[in-house]
């Protein structure tokens, strides 16, 4: 991997950490509210924790997959590098388009309320998402099926030599990496929307209407 492309794998990730933090921070502070309020404000902030633990989970892969291929590269090969990228990508593109959805309808339906900069901004910003990860599924979603196909037939296909065993540790590898990233990137969203949840106080609930006097 030449180095401009490691920086550009960097910077993406940094700016998924820290798109991440944000929604979960935001999911957090609304928590209490939403729980109380229920409706589209709680299905709302469900869909910002999910997107925040989707991004979380990116930040954890990459460096899970070359940690593992440089502590046992007989095992995780590049190939199953790729089928493990392939497989987490298969596991959060459903829930990730799905939300993305949800989310984009509520800031169309914001900026139509209240034509301000700022909801048409957001509502323009979710429109281009949505469109570029709905496309970028329909171009993906092919390789990404038949690389794990082949990951998973490689076990079946495997003799019970050495080199077989040798296979099914590589897919064992493989999806221990991506359920580690999976579950740390849940994790770390549920502790954050734990840390800010609360930290925004109700508003004051309105005063009882005193008794009418007895005439």
């Amino acid at each position: 991997m030449n180095g401009s492309v490691s920086i550009w794998i960097y910077l993406i990730l940094a700016l998924n950490f820290a798109i991440s933090w944000w929604n979960a921070r935001t999911c957090g502070r609304a928590w209490v509210e939403a729980k109380a309020a229920g409706g589209m404000i709680r299905v709302m902030v469900w869909c910002g924790a999910i997107q925040s633990a989707i991004g979380f989970s990116s930040v954890f892969l990459f460096p899970l997959m070359f940690a593992a291929h440089a502590l046992y590269p007989q095992y995780l090969t590049d190939a199953y590098l790729e089928g493990a990228l392939s497989l987490w990508y298969l596991t959060i593109i459903f829930p990730a388009l799905g939300t993305g959805i949800l989310i984009t309808i509520e800031s169309w339906t914001a900026a139509y309320r209240k034509h301000s900069l700022a909801n048409l901004g957001v509502a323009a910003y979710n429109t281009m998402a949505q469109v570029h990860n709905t496309m970028g599924a329909v171009n993906s979603l092919g390789p990404a099926f038949r690389s794990v196909g082949k990951m998973f037939s490689s076990v079946a296909t495997g003799r019970g030599d050495a080199k077989g065993k040798a296979t099914v540790l590589g897919v064992m590898a493989a999806v221990a990496v991506v359920t580690v990233a999976l579950g740390a990137g849940v994790l770390l969203t549920a502790l954050l929307i734990h840390r800010y949840e609360g930290t925004i106080p109700l508003p004051p609930r309105p005063s009882p209407s005193p008794n009418p006097q007895a005439a």
